[in-house]
């Protein structure tokens, strides 16, 4: 994949930030229901079969934070949040020059 494309995908996820992530995280429940699914055929109770599958999956929230990572620029999307606040702050406070 080109460079340029790889920045455009960035820059593009970026803009579809919830609907991606309400893919990934569809996808995250599917894994772990496959992973309990098959600790529940080895035989474990359901709620250990349930920790083992979160174990293995190493935490969904992490999981999530490192796909995040992985799938935009995250520098971009903090400049953007940090100009937005800035924006939001000066419209409560205005700054007067004279």
């Amino acid at each position: 994949m080109s460079r340029l494309r790889a920045w455009s995908q960035k820059i593009r996820a970026m803009f579809s930030r919830e609907q991606l992530d309400r893919e990934f995280t569809e996808e995250l429940a599917g894994h772990l229901e496959m992973h309990i699914a098959d600790n529940l055929r080895d035989g474990m109770p359901r709620e250990q079969a349930r920790r083992e599958a979160l174990m293995k999956l190493g935490g969904v929230q992490q999981t999530k934070e490192a796909h995040r990572e992985l799938r935009g620029v995250v520098w971009l999307e903090t400049l953007l949040q940090d100009l937005r606040f800035g924006v939001r702050i000066l419209g409560k406070n205005p700054v007067s020059l004279s």
